[in-house]
């Protein structure tokens, strides 16, 4: 297990760190700026993810990641998306899954934008420096005269998994996220905000997002809500990364002994071998979690049962601990202990 101090700053290898909203590398490319809050070597060339905010008319050109997955999920604003020929409008909890060598552009429609993109294999966070510039700031600018040329792009080609098409992009009329389904298959595909396979824990509704199935086994994409409650059992994983991005609510979390509250925009990585557990706060709290392998969806499958409704229920429904038990060998599970019963705040 590790015992690495936890740090709040982007580190230049694998540990454990906490992010604040806005925190990160960050890097002004048009009038956008691309807040970098996991790469290569923060993760041990596992994943890479980068905040993404700008106002209404900034866009990125078609493109292609030959062999990287990308994962979108939207935090506020109108944001479209032309993936291998379609046009969708993702609205804030609409979520794009993105196969590699896929052609795709994006435009932000609304005044205020912002969508978290993680990328897997590849570090396409890469792409951020070649085109743009170190950027103070918090915020995108109100305006700027940054620009970046063919040259830049050519760079970024150099640095990163990413090829940008040729001619101009275009987008065409776009449709309403209204999929409900997640396929059973490596395919492109985009979600309304609340879908995904829903599986009720307790008083928590996790829906999973891209599954081993999407992703070819890479990894997997959770979005989780509940109501303030109790901690989680403390554990760690041996053979993969988790991560916890709070986008609505308050939640604490343990990670090594150390305690921190998460609220929305809050980062926290966890690679493998860290004691960890979470307790949700607020009386509605969501999470989004990226988890490198894919290996740990069964856990989530065999401690909940599918749940047709969105909302998570007034009386918590069972967790099947039975069922969680009988198959505790084949889960890269390893229980530290019962919750720490902290005191709630």
């Amino acid at each position: 297990m590790t015992t690495t101090q936890l740090i709040t700053h982007l580190p230049q290898e694998k540990m454990p760190y906490l992010l604040r909203r806005g925190d990160g590398e960050r890097y002004l490319f048009g009038n956008q700026v691309a807040t970098i809050i996991a790469n290569a070597e923060s993760t041990g060339d596992i994943f890479s993810a980068a905040v993404i905010g700008g106002p209404k008319g900034e866009s990125f050109p078609m493109h292609t990641h030959p062999n990287t997955y990308e994962s979108i999920y939207v935090m506020e604003g109108r944001v479209q998306f032309v993936i291998d020929g379609q046009s969708h409008l993702l609205l804030p909890g609409d979520y794009a899954h993105i196969t590699p060598g896929t052609e795709h552009a994006y435009q932000l429609l609304g005044h205020r934008n912002s969508f978290i993109s993680y990328s897997i294999s590849g570090d396409i966070t890469k792409v951020y420096p070649a085109l743009g510039q170190s950027y103070e700031h918090i915020e995108y600018p109100p305006f700027t005269d940054h620009a970046y040329s063919e040259e830049h792009r050519r760079q970024a080609e150099q640095n990163a998994d990413i090829v940008f098409s040729a001619g101009s992009t275009e987008f065409p009329a776009y449709e309403l996220v209204s999929n409900t389904v997640v396929p059973d298959e490596v395919s492109n595909y985009v979600l309304e905000s609340g879908e995904g396979i829903r599986l009720l824990t307790g008083d928590q509704v996790h829906r999973l997002l891209a599954t081993q199935k999407t992703t070819d086994g890479g990894y997997i994409i959770v979005a989780s809500d509940g109501p303030k409650g109790d901690e989680i059992v403390s554990h760690y994983h041996d053979h993969h990364t988790e991560t916890f991005f709070c986008t609505q609510g308050r939640m604490t979390m343990w990670a090594n002994d150390e305690e921190i509250q998460l609220f929305p925009g809050d980062f926290l990585h966890v690679p493998a071998g860290t004691v960890h557990s979470y307790r949700l706060d607020d009386h509605f709290t969501k999470v989004v979690g990226l988890l490198v392998s894919g290996l740990f969806e069964p856990f989530f499958r065999l401690l909940g049962d599918e749940y047709e409704h969105y909302m998570f229920p007034n009386n918590p429904g069972p967790a099947r601990i039975d069922r969680l038990m009988e198959n505790i060998d084949t889960l890269d599970l390893n229980v530290v202990g019962p919750p720490n019963s902290h005191q709630k705040k």
